[in-house]
């Protein structure tokens, strides 16, 4: 796959076929319009196209606050390039760009830049000034460009489930892991390095290994305890994850706590991935610590429980 940015152009193929979006999470609705995408330019010869933009149109938008993300740039990327697409073209979101109309964004970059033959968008999507650029939209001037439009509609996705980034985003602040891992396709993960912490896990044996996320807009749910799968260098583990503030021991900064079932080696510095199966119980202060431990092992032998039953 090559990554080029706006600045860049692309000769035209045989058949350029063009999607645009932000595309946090590669969601289903995602992967099914990314796979019409890549079946299309294959059957035609030509070349698939992902449209994107960095940063996120809503931290330049709003720039007060920041849109917290389901996939690092890297991981979207890799995810992209196994569904099969050819280019990722990467346009800069600037307050200027937020300002082009819809019909200027295609002129600009899909008939000038891009040189499309045809671009599919999916049944909740829109670009230009005040979002005027949705399918309605392209259907209406369909006889002022010289290139097809394809819908992907709602029940092509799922009949049932509001799928978007927005509402999975949503989900996992609220601690919806299973809902957000339907609507991903994928079990939610973070990723990040092992570091020292206080101890206390190891001397109530329930050892934890604290994480310090690599993506500092990764979205981290909601406080409370989840059911995850671990991979370590390449090993598959299973364990049970804090994130939290500590309540019974007056913990006061939030951290992310792992316990790996049936495992004690020293991982100091080591990067893991955390799969999240499904959340089990809010974080609460517990009356002592003998209480909190009592609770410990309830949730492991819940936790284990869930993990055998799981759907794969």
């Amino acid at each position: 796959m090559r990554i080029i940015t706006d600045k860049s152009s692309i000769s035209n193929s045989t058949y350029n076929i063009a999607t645009i979006g932000y595309f946090d999470g590669i969601h289903l609705g995602h992967k099914k319009i990314l796979k019409d995408l890549v079946s299309q330019a294959n059957n035609k010869g030509g070349k698939s196209i992902l449209i994107t933009f960095w940063p996120h149109p809503r931290n330049i938008l709003n720039p007060n606050t920041s849109v917290e993300l389901l996939l690092s740039n890297t991981d979207k990327h890799q995810y992209i390039e196994k569904l099969g697409v050819d280019v990722l073209y990467i346009i800069e979101f600037t307050k200027d760009l937020s300002k082009m109309s819809a019909h200027s964004f295609i002129e600009n970059f899909l008939i000038k830049k891009l040189k499309i033959n045809k671009l599919i968008i999916g049944y909740n999507h829109s670009f230009g000034h005040k979002r005027e650029g949705n399918f309605i939209f392209l259907k209406k001037n369909k006889e002022k460009y010289d290139f097809e439009i394809q819908e992907v509609k709602k029940k092509e996705i799922d009949k049932k489930l509001n799928i978007s980034s927005s509402s999975i985003r949503e989900e996992i602040r609220n601690g919806n892991i299973k809902n957000a891992n339907k609507m991903l396709g994928y079990n939610y993960y973070i990723i990040g390095e092992v570091i020292k912490g206080d101890g206390i896990g190891s001397e109530i044996n329930y050892p934890t290994a604290n994480i310090n996320p690599n993506d500092d807009s990764k979205l981290i749910p909601s406080n409370g305890v989840f059911v995850s799968k671990v991979d370590i260098d390449g090993e598959k583990l299973e364990g049970m994850i804090n994130i939290g503030v500590r309540p019974t021991v007056n913990g006061k900064e939030r951290r992310i706590e792992l316990h790996i079932f049936n495992f004690n080696s020293l991982i100091y510095g080591k990067t893991l991935k955390i799969k999240l199966i499904t959340k089990i119980r809010d974080e609460i202060r517990f009356s002592s610590i003998e209480k909190l431990k009592e609770q410990l092992k309830k949730d492991e032998i819940q936790s284990i429980k869930i993990l055998r039953n799981e759907k794969i």
